[in-house]
């Protein structure tokens, strides 16, 4: 049984709708139909809330599912590798800082580079917070 198949099952057995689940767990209608329909995932902290919802443990919930454990693994390894790059940019900026103050050199190129890599990598974490919030 998928994730997706647990989930339906378990909200039906407790009597309740796509739209009451949603509330309780604080997130849209639209999130739970794709979770039981198996076209997402929820985030470990939805995953928390609907195991404490339902009364299960997560080994419960998400066991079978090899799927599942597979996202939750990379989604907590990709976040971490962002912010490990997002500080390794900002450091670099710092440095280059430091340089034009002390040294009167400014590496321009450099620093445009850094800035655009940096950016960069913040609109990736910050969509990708975003996308678990839908």
């Amino acid at each position: 049984m998928t994730l997706g198949e647990k989930i339906k099952d378990y909200r039906k057995k407790a009597g309740l709708s796509q739209e009451q689940l949603a509330e309780n767990l604080n997130v849209s209608r639209q999130a739970i139909t794709k979770w039981e329909n198996d076209k997402g995932i929820p985030d470990i902290s939805n995953l928390i809330a609907i195991s404490d919802e339902f009364g299960l443990s997560l080994d419960e919930l998400i066991k079978e599912d090899n799927v599942v454990k597979r996202k939750i693994i990379a989604d907590s390894a990709s976040k971490k590798w962002h912010i490990l790059v997002i500080v390794y940019l900002v450091a670099i900026v710092f440095y280059i800082a430091y340089f034009a103050i002390t040294r009167r050199i400014l590496m321009i190129g450099f620093l445009i580079a850094t800035f655009f890599m940096l950016f960069y990598e913040i609109r990736i974490f910050i969509k990708e917070k975003i996308d678990k919030q839908k």
